[in-house]
């Protein structure tokens, strides 16, 4: 007597061969995707742009309001403060100078010409921008060694973000 398997035990189940293919196909997706996805650098340098463009921002304004603004830096972040005739103040009409927290979350270790200190201790106003369009040089380093990064105020009031050297 010769028992034969019936179709349906023949086609109930995967091949090696299907099995294989099937997880290259996810390999390969998973690796795109990785390869495609933002890694810490990217992210710390994205938001070192948009830090830069808020210093421009504020360089623009410096000219259209004939007043001179500061670049001001706390433990915890940055923002900006117009020179009136009764000192600096907070500037806030302009949300995007407003307070930011430091890109990263560490402040940043800070070359300039110019560190006047508030009575705590714990601001610095680490450049000027004059109505001219000039400013005081500035260099922030943010990170250290191959993953550090920088952003440079020249005397033009240029901002530059570069990889640390």
């Amino acid at each position: 007597m010769q028992t034969s398997l019936s179709p349906v035990s023949r086609s109930a189940g995967f091949t090696l061969i299907e099995v294989l293919a099937t997880l290259g196909i996810v390999a390969l997706t998973a690796s795109a995707v990785l390869l495609m996805s933002p890694g810490a650098d990217s992210r710390l340098r994205a938001a070192l742009e948009k830090m830069a463009a808020r210093i421009d921002l504020a360089a623009d304004e410096s000219v259209m309001m004939n007043r001179q603004l500061a670049f001001v830096a706390t433990r915890d972040g940055y923002h900006f403060e117009r020179l009136d005739e009764d000192g600096w103040r907070r500037l806030e009409t302009i949300p995007a100078l407003g307070f930011q927290p430091w890109p990263g979350g560490d402040a940043p270790d800070f070359e300039t010409a110019d560190t006047s200190e508030s009575e705590e201790g714990a601001t610095h106003r680490l450049s000027r921008f004059d109505p001219l369009g000039g400013a005081t040089p500035m260099l922030l380093r943010f990170g250290s060694g191959e993953e550090g990064w920088s952003v440079e105020i020249d005397d033009q009031g240029a901002v530059h973000v570069e990889r640390a050297s």
